[in-house]
């Protein structure tokens, strides 16, 4: 995704407009609407040029929406990113544009200073202070969960995002932080709620949806689940290698490795440097399949070629392929040679480690 790509993500808003709620606490739509014209259109275009990857052409239609929509909180940080990412001059006009912000009866000023402070401390004591002051602002609470899972202070994380849903609904981040922080705590039934919620609202958010994948298979084991959304995926990303890996594992670990197979030859086919398929076949013909020496004799040929490719193939850095590199596949090819007698050589090809037809 490009630059200006997540930056328009980022800054999608709802437009709808709901009463303002009795008491202190303020309808958090305040902070979303777009009801003066002239701002309203100068959001659209800014959102239409970032979505084209034109930042410079959305710079100047981001001032005046902040100008003329001043508790906009996404206007202001699709703002304040842009300039970040077009530099030099822009940055210096949005940082003075900040600067000279004057104080109003309104979280927005604060925060979105706070924003740009240099350090997480004066940000999270800034947050503090308009938490104090406006403690129904989910943004400050989203921020103040940023903060403080950055610094590894998890639980608190989890209730600052939690706390940042509940006021303001339309802060759907929030629900998938807290399932992040969540699934880093190892509360991971917890954590799998907050990702079907978020998906639920943002059926696009590939990212978030390949990050509950990986969890569904190797924490979970929640297979079906992530099988359907490896669909989903599958559909929006034709032939990419890294969700073939993730359906041949996922029905390795549903105990159907015949049917993983071809997946994991699938990547190979589309990478021919994708080493950790080479590696998973080869534990597919030397573990999964055979039940006794006669079968043995049948799949390990093809766990020998596999494994004898897995180390002709460049390394990866990733430290369970190191040490299968350095220890556990030598020491496999031993005992498949104790069995079959010496490795023939030879080149290996892909049909050496096809399923035999019939």
């Amino acid at each position: 995704m490009t630059r200006a790509a997540t930056i328009a993500l980022m800054a999608l808003a709802a437009c709808a407009v709901g009463p303002v709620r009795s008491g202190d606490e303020v309808d958090p739509a305040v902070y979303r609407v777009t009801q003066d014209p002239e701002g309203r259109a100068a959001w659209q275009r800014a959102q239409r040029a970032l979505a084209r990857d034109d930042v410079a052409a959305a710079l100047p239609d981001l001032r005046l929406a902040v100008t003329r929509l001043p508790d906009h909180v996404r206007a202001h940080l699709a703002y304040q990113d842009a300039a970040l990412a077009q530099g030099g001059e822009a940055a210096a006009l949005m940082r003075t544009f900040y600067d000279e912000l004057p104080a109003r009866p309104s979280p927005v000023p604060a925060y979105v200073k706070a924003r740009l402070f240099d350090t997480s401390y004066a940000k999270g004591q800034a947050l503090l202070e308009i938490l104090d002051a406006y403690p129904s602002f989910g943004w400050a609470h989203l921020s103040l969960g940023r903060i403080r899972r950055g610094q590894g202070q998890l639980l608190v994380a989890v209730d600052a995002f939690r706390v940042a849903f509940v006021e303001d609904s339309s802060l759907h981040a929030a629900r998938l932080e807290r399932g992040e922080a969540l699934a880093e705590l190892g509360r991971l039934a917890e954590a799998a709620v907050d990702y079907e919620a978020y998906i639920d609202t943002r059926p696009e958010d590939w990212v978030a949806m390949r990050e509950y994948v990986t969890m569904l298979i190797y924490r979970l084991t929640r297979i079906d689940r992530a099988l359907q959304l490896l669909d989903r995926l599958d559909a929006a990303f034709p032939g990419d290698v890294e969700l073939w890996m993730h359906r041949g594992a996922a029905l390795w670990r549903a105990l159907r490795p015949r049917e993983a197979l071809p997946h994991y030859l699938a990547a190979l086919e589309q990478d021919a440097d994708a080493a950790r398929a080479a590696l998973d076949i080869g534990l597919i013909y030397y573990d999964a399949l055979p039940r006794n020496e006669e079968e043995r004799r049948i799949w390990w040929p093809r766990a020998r070629a596999a494994f004898r490719l897995f180390l002709q193939l460049p390394e990866s850095g990733d430290g369970q392929e190191a040490f299968e590199r350095a220890l556990a596949v030598p020491y496999r090819l031993g005992v498949i040679e104790d069995l079959l007698g010496p490795d023939p050589g030879g080149e290996v090809t892909l049909d050496d480690l096809r399923l035999p037809p019939g």
